[in-house]
């Protein structure tokens, strides 16, 4: 299963595209431009326009929060 992440923070993302179970755990892996990175998130919202899931992230690694502070920032 393949979305678009059309918003990303600290604390999350919205995976355009991609319609899941509310309140499912799961796993996403984001394609950065320095490598991907995997993590463990919570659907916290479901979106029928534009069709996609509001994740969680449940926890984080000190790479995972370097790489968010970094991409996150610059929107």
């Amino acid at each position: 299963m393949r979305g678009t992440c059309a918003d990303l923070s600290m604390g999350g993302l919205f995976l355009e595209g991609v319609v899941l179970n509310r309140d499912s755990l799961t796993a996403v892996t984001i394609e950065f431009p320095t490598g991907a990175l995997s993590f463990q998130v919570q659907v916290r919202r479901v979106s029928t326009q534009p069709p996609g899931s509001g994740l969680q992230f449940t926890r984080l690694e000190s790479q995972q929060l370097t790489v968010l502070q970094r991409y996150s920032a610059a929107k």
